[in-house]
């Protein structure tokens, strides 16, 4: 259960929730995760190595979840101002860009498998597939959140009593704020492995 105090000025509660503690614990883990799997693929890089062209889809891979990120990072601003309107176009637009992300993600793939490259191919093969997969496996536990949160919004928000009591219980601020943590690491997760397969494929 979420605890609440006032501030000093009495203004705004302050929410120490213990999920958010937990939601740190488990991004960290996330990241130490990918940071191990990509030591690998930086290290065991040898004579097996097989070079080949990225595909084009990553560029719009990355173009997407920065995206994702850019909308959810305005979307505890658009609550703290009580705007349903740009709250649901928020919620809504950064779920259409995670959709999108997973598509182009698949494209990717068939690309690779154009170029005869799979997963037993040679360790490069094996470790971008791993590591993609991997990541829209995060990314596709992400979008059940926002699709949760989507859902929440247009339920709670239908009519102006509603409204009132969603925008005034912090505990769907704190929830909000999770959600955006979460995405803003998955997506820096993905632009760091990005940049990981540029550097070792160009």
């Amino acid at each position: 259960m979420a605890l609440t105090k006032m501030t000093n000025s009495g203004e705004k509660p302050i929410i120490k929730n213990p999920a958010i503690i937990a939601v740190n614990f488990l991004l960290v883990g996330i990241v130490i995760l990918f940071l191990a799997f990509s030591y690998g693929y930086f290290a065991f890089k040898d004579d097996s190595w097989v070079q080949f062209r990225l595909p084009r889809q990553f560029w719009l891979s990355t173009l997407l979840v920065v995206m994702v990120s850019v909308v959810l990072h305005q979307t505890t601003k658009l609550y703290d101002r009580d705007n349903v309107k740009g709250l649901r176009l928020a919620i809504g637009l950064s779920l259409f860009f995670a959709i999108a992300f997973v598509l182009s993600q698949y494209a990717s793939w068939q690309t690779l498998k154009a170029q005869n490259i799979f997963l037993a191919t040679s360790p490069s093969g094996s470790y971008v597939y791993l590591l993609i997969g991997l990541h829209v496996l995060h990314v596709l536990v992400g979008l059940i959140f926002l699709i949760v949160s989507f859902v929440r919004v247009y339920k709670n928000t239908g009519s102006q009593v509603n409204a009132l009591l969603f925008f005034s219980d912090p505990v769907r601020r704190s929830r909000l704020k999770l959600l955006t943590t979460y995405w803003h690491t998955i997506d820096a997760l993905w632009v760091y492995l990005f940049l990981s397969f540029l550097y070792n494929h160009t």
